[in-house]
């Protein structure tokens, strides 16, 4: 080791400085990784006091991989935005083994070298990126395509490597995991918050996000963070062939990777469970499911991806855990688009580290059939690790011989405007038919200011419930006219002058918003963030607020209740006026590179099956673009079936149920027909 000549001469230059670094890396490493220590600790702790003292006359040198960034580095002014080479994808969700095979039955494709399950980490999804093995940057997953600049803070995280071996690796190279805080570290954590007057955090997972997203780094240093890496993110060809070698060679790299087990098939996926279920509160850390994924690379890559999500990849999500309390209260909430739903009000619980003191009920059916009334014994769960719900009572009564004052009765008027409430077509939901239901206002504008929609930073529920009591906020668009009542602002309680135009700067940056955003931020019914994205890829605002049902129907996705609220949302002036206003104020909005599409296929429904010319996905592409679509399997529903050489059991399927059946020389036909004609 060199340390001890480094030390003994003063580093006067950023190529001893470097040395220094390095030497420090391979000891940290040897003792940390390997049990084998290279140097003492006295010559350790000696080198790293000389390498602060370097790195603060001489700031310019510092590094992304010196070891000081352990201890946290400067404050930040906020975190700056990193695209991700390819993006970070999410995972489809199952909750039976039934619905993970039938996941892998949609392939089609023999699936060799069977499946890997992996413990799926409850934290927050991370990427890491070394330039010839030396830790240079790390962002959090964001939207997928999108990230936050999480640098300094990642490298605080004491089980992340800052040294790679760089002859294992290619010059760039990126690891992607999960940042977590171990249970034990949690409840220290929160113990000294309290301590200190502070907010507990509600669970692990909510501890690490916000220990991530410290502006402080020094902050997140001190909050025991761990790392659990399962993947890379990396271009052309994987060091190994298979994901459980994965898992060896990220070990070798030094990284900690998640608990996983190698199985034939999905019949054997039933054992796994039941001994993670059972083994999942001796963990130290949290869990919300199992990660199924084909253990082949070969075999990922011949399944392909969807849009957001892997077609060789499913998250099995594990039962929730009940616990019971008592149902205290029911409350009746308004939401933006009328619909009152009751929330159960409880005598709070602890629930898988979370504190539960409400519940969703759903509605006055489900809670006769859940046999529920105020006072009773209750079991709760979170659905899917999430959501808290009553399941039902404990003790299941006759509820005509319940005391009057302890039944649960429906409401006849809306709790905020005194409106008469009303009952939807499926005589289930009530509805607030009042359109300036204040409710109603106060929910529309927090979404359309959420983070899906213009992503107003600063202006959360409790803000725009404020400023809609002070009648600065009556709408959507009275949001970019809030600079009017600045003065105003200044003056109230929590609000300083520095507050304000952070506010005001957000409000002015939001300004700018891509199409599918704005689409969300309107909250038209039966739109949501999937469903704006695919409108955003075909429509310009005018041609979407002129278009009628039977072009939004040539849409894949879109059904006839879409295609309908649409249409009457955009048919009804006062939704027209207020996006003409929003207009008005400043709103610019950036469009997707426009998808080449024609409707000459609209309507119609293809199967593909068999050997073709060309990889079946090119078909599947050519037909979507003409507005048609593309089904896995054969049914009365179907147009026509493409069939190749070995078409197999669908070709059968086809003839039994009179569906046309195409050649490509028949389907060739078919376009040219169509393009003549002008449509099918």
């Amino acid at each position: 080791m060199k340390i001890r000549r480094l030390l003994s001469n003063k580093i006067s230059n950023e190529t001893e400085y470097r040395e220094l670094v390095e030497e420090l890396l391979v000891a940290s490493t040897a003792y940390h990784t390997l049990d084998a220590p290279v140097i003492s600790d006295a010559d350790y702790d000696e080198g790293m006091r000389a390498l602060t003292v370097v790195e603060t006359m001489h700031p310019e040198w510092k590094i992304n991989h010196s070891p000081t960034m352990r201890v946290g580095g400067p404050l930040r002014d906020g975190f700056k935005k990193v695209t991700h080479p390819r993006r970070m994808m999410s995972l489809e969700d199952a909750f039976s083994t039934e619905e993970v095979q039938a996941f892998f039955e949609r392939l089609k494709m023999e699936l060799p070298g069977g499946f890997i399950v992996e413990q799926k980490i409850d934290g927050l999804a991370v990427s890491v990126r070394y330039r010839d093995g030396r830790f240079t940057q790390a962002a959090t997953r964001g939207d997928g395509e999108t990230g936050e600049d999480v640098t300094q803070n990642v490298a605080t995280v004491k089980n992340i490597p800052l040294m790679l071996d760089a002859t294992l690796v290619p010059t760039e190279f990126e690891v992607r995991g999960e940042v977590y805080l171990p249970e034990a570290s949690f409840q220290k954590l929160n113990a000294d918050r309290l301590a200190a007057g502070e907010a507990p955090f509600a669970n692990p997972r909510n501890a690490a996000a916000g220990s991530l997203r410290q502006l402080d780094p020094k902050v997140t240093a001190g909050r025991d963070l761990r790392f659990f890496a399962y993947g890379i993110g990396m271009d052309g060809a994987p060091p190994v062939a298979t994901q459980s070698a994965l898992h060896e060679f990220l070990r070798r790299l030094g990284f900690s990777t998640p608990e996983f087990h190698l199985v034939d098939t999905i019949d054997h996926l039933a054992p796994v469970i039941e001994k993670t279920i059972a083994a999942r509160g001796e963990l130290g850390y949290d869990i919300d499911g199992l990660v199924i994924k084909l253990d082949s690379f070969a075999a990922q890559e011949a399944a392909g991806f969807l849009t957001r999500t892997p077609r060789w990849a499913i998250a099995y999500k594990l039962p929730a855990q009940e616990k019971t309390t008592i149902l205290e209260k029911v409350d009746w909430q308004v939401g933006r688009t009328g619909v009152v739903t009751p929330v159960a009000r409880l005598k709070k619980i602890e629930l898988m580290g979370t504190m539960v003191e409400n519940a969703t009920l759903h509605n006055i059916d489900e809670i006769e059939r859940k046999g529920l009334y105020l006072g009773a014994e209750v079991f709760v769960r979170r659905a899917g690790d999430v959501i808290p719900e009553v399941v039902s009572a404990v003790q299941t009564l006759d509820l005509s011989a319940i005391a009057p004052e302890q039944r649960i009765v429906a409401p006849v008027e809306c709790s905020e405007c005194a409106t008469p409430l009303t009952r939807d077509a499926d005589k289930v939901a009530l509805r607030c038919p009042n359109p300036v239901c204040p409710a109603r206002v106060v929910e529309s504008i927090i979404h359309f200011a959420s983070r899906k929609g213009f992503n107003i930073d600063g202006l959360g529920d409790k803000q725009v419930e404020f400023f809609h009591e002070k009648g600065w906020l009556k709408s959507v668009g009275d949001i970019f006219r809030l600079k009017d009542w600045s003065m105003w602002l200044m003056g109230q309680k929590g609000w300083g002058e520095k507050s304000v135009y952070n506010l005001l700067d957000a409000i002015e940056k939001a300004k700018t918003v891509k199409f599918q955003n704005m689409l969300f931020a309107l909250g038209i019914p039966e739109v949501g963030e999937f469903m704006a994205g695919e409108l955003a890829k075909r429509f310009t605002l005018d041609e979407l607020m002129r278009a009628t049902e039977a072009e939004l129907l040539t849409i894949d996705g879109v059904g006839g209740v879409v295609a309908t609220a649409i249409v009457e949302y955009f048919g009804n002036e006062v939704n027209r006026r207020e996006v003409e206003r929003l207009l008005a104020e400043g709103v610019t909005i950036v469009y997707p590179e426009k998808v080449a599409f024609d409707a000459t296929l609209a309507g119609l429904s293809f199967v593909i099956t068999g050997e073709l010319s060309k990889p079946r996905d090119e078909f599947k592409q050519l037909i979507e673009s003409k507005g048609g679509r593309v089904t896995g399997s054969v049914s009365k529903k179907t147009s026509y079936v493409l069939a190749g050489t070995d078409p197999g059991s669908k070709l059968d399927k086809a003839k039994e149920l009179g569906v046309p059946v195409l050649d490509e020389a028949g389907f060739n036909a078919l376009l040219q027909r169509t393009d003549t004609e002008g449509g099918a």
